[in-house]
């Protein structure tokens, strides 16, 4: 049994009932290596460099999961995903309260601000707060009564199928004209460049949200909990001109020509993640390229959600917690493939993500390089609300000396109803845990082990013999697999249809 205890507050500024505000920051996808509290080299991101100067960053901080739902649910819960349930193999966590559920309970005013997808109210650790906004990015029904865009496209991306089978099942919906123009409209759109251009601004729509719904908590004495999650820089890898770097795939010279390719690699996206299809060095290059250009549009989007938080008054009283759900792999070489996503995989560059807070009295200063990670958000707020939380999962300095033996990260396979019929192979489907202790860490990928010295700061891993892990180290490795419950059940499908479509676009299927 973990340790519980009830703190007395250590921060020197609150909200008047003395509990402080908190702004809750999930840039998707996004790898620590490529924000510049991590890289001297980058100079991108001014707005988390400056949060990092005024708060505190985390340099070994790792992600519970390597995707958003078991990640997400972990980190607004504080427990490792075979302890909520909420993986592949089981999409709603177990009964246990969210900490959005216990400060609700406490009086906070909770806030989500989010795309349409994996952390929705359609899930229980979606639900429990006063305000939900969701932001997407296309619209693919502009005319009620007509069948999605999407639903009349289903299984085919472009060229005469994709006419002809949107007029076939739109002649033969309930709603025929409707569903046309629905289709008429999207193509008219993809033309023009809005339908692109309403994906790449979707997150500026939430610093908008963010704007108003702190001046509208301006006059209110209680506490706030705003979750806002960000999804660039998620794939597919657009980004408003403004922020693009002079670079286009391979054979490619115009915008239109490089959303062809986009779309095509999204297309073709379970073949690489298989093998069947391996990315050129020009490829690769130009996918880093446009991934650093995401984070940087990111970077924007919180450097607007930060003034916002400071005009209306809240900056002094508010935990702002900056973090991603995972990170990203771009073309990493790795047994014959070259590994792009997050999918099937726990290695470093999918697990490793910035972890950044500030609060004055709490975080507002310097680095700490002991290993963390990102569901220990939970609990540390737990902490400065006056909850009971457990210190071995606490980010404050006070609990720093509680023993963290290993970081944990699991995944339980892709969801099943994904990958496309014909490609459907059992190594999708296998579990993947590591464990990672100082440099060394160890792997479990079905029943197989694999040994690797983590290089963090080059953030990546070398693979080497088990015989060379320090056996404290291998008794420490081992102990933390162990104590992770392999996951089990037949794979849930249940999706709903709005959500399934918009997971669609960024690639899941």
């Amino acid at each position: 049994m973990t340790e519980r205890t009830s703190p007395t507050g250590d921060a020197a500024s609150a909200s008047p009932d003395g509990r402080p505000n908190v702004l809750l920051l999930v840039i998707d996808a996004c790898r620590a290596d490529y924000t510049s509290p991590y890289a001297s080299d980058v100079d991108r991101t001014p707005a988390i460099g400056a949060l990092g100067r005024a708060g505190t960053v985390f340099t070994r901080a790792v992600s519970a999961a390597p995707w958003t739902l078991p990640s997400v649910t972990s980190i607004l819960t504080g427990d490792y995903p075979h302890e909520h349930g909420a993986t592949s193999r089981g999409f709603a966590m177990r009964a246990e309260r969210t900490l959005v559920d216990q400060l609700a309970a406490t009086g906070y005013r909770c806030v989500h601000l989010s795309p349409t997808t994996w952390i929705g109210d359609w899930l229980p650790q979606g639900r429990g707060f006063d305000r939900v906004e969701e932001f997407t990015g296309p619209q693919h029904r502009r005319f009620d009564g007509g069948r999605d865009v999407r639903d009349l496209t289903e299984g085919v991306s472009r060229g005469i199928e994709w006419y002809a089978t949107a007029i076939r099942r739109s002649l033969s919906s309930s709603s025929p004209v409707r569903s046309l123009a629905n289709a008429a409209a999207f193509k008219l759109s993809e033309a023009t460049g809005d339908v692109w251009a309403d994906d790449v601004r979707a997150s500026e729509r939430a610093a908008a949200v963010a704007d108003d719904c702190f001046a509208s908590l301006a006059d209110d004495d209680r506490p706030f909990f705003l979750y806002a999650h960000l999804m660039d820089p998620h794939l597919p890898f657009y980004v408003p001109p403004e922020f693009e770097s002079d670079v286009r795939p391979p054979g490619c010279t115009t915008a239109e020509e490089e959303r062809e390719y986009v779309r095509t690699l999204m297309d073709d996206l379970w073949e690489v993640r298989l093998g069947e299809r391996t990315l050129a060095e020009a490829e690769i290059r130009y996918l880093r390229a446009r991934y650093a250009d995401e984070v940087a549009y990111a970077d924007s989007v919180v450097r607007r959600i930060l003034d916002s938080l400071e005009r209306h008054g809240h900056a002094g009283e508010t935990l702002v917690v900056l973090t991603g759900d995972h990170g990203e792999h771009l073309g990493e070489a790795v047994d014959g493939r070259t590994l792009l996503g997050h999918q099937t995989s726990v290695r470093l560059p999918v697990l490793r993500v910035p972890l950044v807070l500030r609060y004055p009295g709490a975080f507002d200063g310097g680095e700490r390089d002991d290993l963390v990670q990102t569901n220990y958000v939970a609990d540390t707020v737990r902490a400065l609300a006056g909850l009971e939380y457990r210190p071995s999962r606490s980010l404050l300095d006070r609990d720093a000396g509680y023993t963290r033996v290993a970081a944990l990260a699991e995944y339980a396979g892709v969801v099943a109803s994904h990958p496309p019929e014909q490609l459907r192979a059992d190594r999708l489907l296998r579990p993947r845990t590591t464990a990672i202790a100082g440099e060394w860490k160890l792997d479990r990928v079905g029943e197989e082990r694999r040994a690797a010295r983590v290089d963090w700061a080059s953030n990546r891993e070398v693979t080497v013999d088990e015989g060379e892990l320090p056996e404290a180290a291998l008794d420490a490795l081992e102990a933390t697999l162990d104590g992770a419950h392999r996951p089990g059940g037949t794979p849930d499908e249940s999706i709903p249809s709005h959500v399934e479509r918009r997971l669609d676009d960024l690639g899941y299927r």
